[in-house]
């Protein structure tokens, strides 16, 4: 996730801004979902107010119910793995996950959480997409883990105001959504650094500030500019890439590179692997700068062009998950749009 808080796709009644239709649709989705679901009390269809908002919206849970946005069949294990890890919730509800069904961390967590203990689910999700011959445990008794940051600070994130703080996954530094480890069929060990997107998109270019501005070039752009660095500094200069999505994207690979050169878990190689819809254009149109858009007409173009090392980075279609034997039957259901259409 990003070192600040993901931007978000607006509810609706929220004023005029750019929208994102793949979003527009997951909500209608959401709260058909919300509304046939068994997994879900009676009391949990009405609306729920989110965050510090004054009204209530269809698209997210009662407060009391927050913790039915994880799914059954995850959802004490992956509470109680949150607290163990100290990984906070984005936008949580009384310190468990956030109430609003289009929760990007929410559904990564409904996809993945069995394969925390189940490594099979593993290859038949990441398999298509990269060499798994085995799954190895990434900590102890787990096959996958979550908001992974690294054992190492190499880019200085836990300093605030010249003090060591420390870092804590999920928040204030760079952290991916998922990780797993892995051996190939050529006997290479390698780190997966799994990114989840679900309805985000990056429209608007956000206010930055110059201060804030000047910690961030001066954590990455050594790396940025070396020679042999997994991003490009010919394409875009770093200030252009302070803005979503391509300050997590250019972080995440910077992160990957600097595990790969440590060996970090006994890994070969470490790649970055972005679950992302195809059909979610509003994060492909995320160029929020005239110079980004004069780099490439989306944002996969554009940071093809970014990439000195393609082979480090590859594509999920989350297409893979609306399979019960990858998740469960209750996240097909969920998530699927043939479940909307057949109900």
């Amino acid at each position: 996730m990003s070192e600040s808080k993901p931007q978000r796709t607006p509810l609706a009644g929220e004023g005029p801004r750019k929208t994102n239709p793949y979003a527009s649709e997951h909500n209608k989705l959401a709260v058909a979902w919300k509304q046939r679901s068994l997994t879900l009390p009676d009391d949990a269809r009405v609306p729920g107010v989110y965050e510090r908002h004054q009204r209530a919206y269809p698209v997210c849970l009662p407060i009391e119910y927050t913790s039915h946005n994880l799914l059954p069949e995850v959802r004490d294990g992956a509470i109680e793995l949150f607290v163990e890890l100290d990984i906070p919730w984005h936008d949580s509800v009384g310190g468990g996950p956030s109430n609003h069904l289009r929760d990007s961390q929410v559904q990564c967590v409904n996809a993945l959480f069995q394969m925390v203990s189940d490594p099979e689910r593993i290859k038949l999700a990441f398999g298509g997409a990269i060499d798994i011959a085995e799954v190895l445990q990434i900590e102890e008794s787990r096959f996958m883990t979550f908001e992974y940051i690294g054992p190492t600070d190499y880019f200085g994130e836990g300093i605030r105001h010249g003090k060591d703080v420390g870092r804590r996954r999920g928040t204030n530094c760079t952290s991916v959504d998922a990780a797993f480890l892995y051996r190939t069929s050529t006997g290479a060990t390698e780190l997966a650094l799994v990114e989840w997107k679900f309805t985000e998109s990056y429209l608007t270019a956000l206010d930055r500030n110059s201060d804030s501005d000047a910690i961030r070039i001066g954590r990455y752009s050594a790396d940025l500019e070396a020679a042999d660095g997994p991003v490009r500094n010919d394409v875009l200069p770093i200030e252009l890439l302070l803005d979503e999505p391509f300050y997590q994207l250019m972080r995440q690979q910077l992160l990957a590179n600097r595990l790969e050169q440590a060996r970090a878990h006994g890994a070969d190689a470490v790649r970055v692997v972005h679950v992302l819809a195809p059909d979610n254009t509003g994060y492909q149109h995320s160029l929020v700068r005239a110079e980004h858009r004069a780099a490439g007409g989306s944002v996969d173009e554009v940071w093809t062009k970014l990439l000195r090392t393609p082979d480090r980075f590859h594509h999920v279609d989350p297409v893979v998950f609306l399979d019960p034997a990858v998740t469960s039957d209750e996240y097909v259901d969920r998530y699927s749009p043939a479940s909307a259409a057949d109900a």
